[in-house]
């Protein structure tokens, strides 16, 4: 039974099943093979780097192909098409790929905070008189006239970039220009580079900018400033519905390793997560990723679900920027809690 979240109307599913092969997850045959999309190599999808490195995935008997987009939007296409079986993702960018008959649903909550941060320019800030001290409307002010680095049109970056600018009254086509620039490492390079004044992107980039002293933060939503992003359907993990009864197995393997991953995030240390971590992200100074663990462990979803107030700001954000598909109504089920 379809349950959960709500917010946004259940429609007939089809589609294709999940990618998987193999014996059951957890028994004695081979291991089922899974493809799961994310948009780029972030902390945002800390879940997966966890469940790989501490072997939940092996527990539950998955062999899962991590396929790194460089940008969202093709993510949740793979799904939709039927070449990955499973997506970790933002609701915000879910949601614009949904169609009357295409359509996702999520089956874990891993984050329910924004971890989209934006990274001013040291040299920018200076020139402009931003601040620690800055008000939050000083800081979101400053965005005008500004170029702004993202990951890729349409990605959940540049997504929070333009909510930011229109909540500031900047016309985010006019008033500021926005850059795509792929993987969260060439976003890095472009600010350090002086190539954009600011950069939005999932921690921990920005904020190894800061560490460096080439940047400084300028607008922290995992910290909630933003106070339209106080909560946000930040990651979850999504498959077509049609899997939920043509898969099942595969499914539950999927929500019981991630969720045994967020677990790990909330219950051990800020060195420990960063420890794991590390692995992954061997490039970034350790006080970096412990001070990234911290923010992670502030947004894990409670209870593996996203609330209300999750749905209702990722919907305004939509709305606001004009992405709400015209095929998503108010009570749109996004939320199968069956597996948790």
């Amino acid at each position: 039974m379809l349950k959960g979240l709500t917010a946004l109307g259940g429609m007939a599913f089809a589609g294709p099943v999940l990618v998987a092969c193999g014996g059951p997850a957890g028994g004695s045959g081979a291991a089922r093979s899974v493809k799961l999309t994310q948009a780029v190599d972030s902390l945002a999808y800390a879940q997966n780097y966890v469940a790989r490195s501490k072997g939940y995935y092996d527990r539950q008997g998955l062999s899962v192909e991590t396929i790194v987009t460089d940008g969202g939007g093709p993510d949740v296409q793979a799904v939709l098409a039927g070449s990955a079986g499973f997506t970790i993702n933002d609701g915000a960018q879910v949601l614009t790929s949904f169609t009357q008959n295409r359509r996702l649903v999520a089956v874990a909550a891993l984050f329910d905070r924004c971890l989209v941060n934006a990274t001013m320019s040291a040299k920018t800030a200076k020139r402009l008189g931003i601040t620690e001290k800055s008000s939050f409307d000083q800081r979101v002010a400053a965005l005008e006239g500004l170029k702004i680095g993202v990951t890729a049109p349409g990605a959940l970056t540049w997504q929070v970039a333009r909510y930011n600018l229109k909540n500031a009254g900047i016309d985010p086509d006019k008033g500021a220009e926005l850059v795509g620039l792929g993987a969260g490492a060439s976003v890095l390079a472009a600010l350090e580079n002086d190539q954009v004044d600011v950069i939005y992107i999932s921690v921990p980039f920005g904020e190894t900018a800061v560490a460096r002293g080439s940047g400084v933060t300028l607008i922290d939503h995992s910290a909630g400033q933003d106070p339209n992003l106080q909560k946000f359907m930040m990651e979850g993990l999504w498959v077509m519905p049609s899997a939920l009864d043509g898969d099942g197995d595969t499914v539950r393997a999927m929500v019981a390793a991630l969720t045994q991953a967020s677990d790990f995030i909330r219950s051990s240390s800020p060195e420990q997560v960063a420890d794991v971590l590390r692995k992954d992200f061997p490039k970034f100074p350790p006080d970096v990723l412990t001070s990234a663990a911290r923010k992670l462990q502030a947004a894990v979803s409670e209870g593996d679900r996203w609330d209300a107030q999750a749905v209702e700001a990722t919907r305004k954000l939509l709305s606001t920027n004009g992405l709400l598909p015209a095929s998503v109504s108010a009570d749109e089920q996004l939320f199968e809690d069956r597996y948790l």
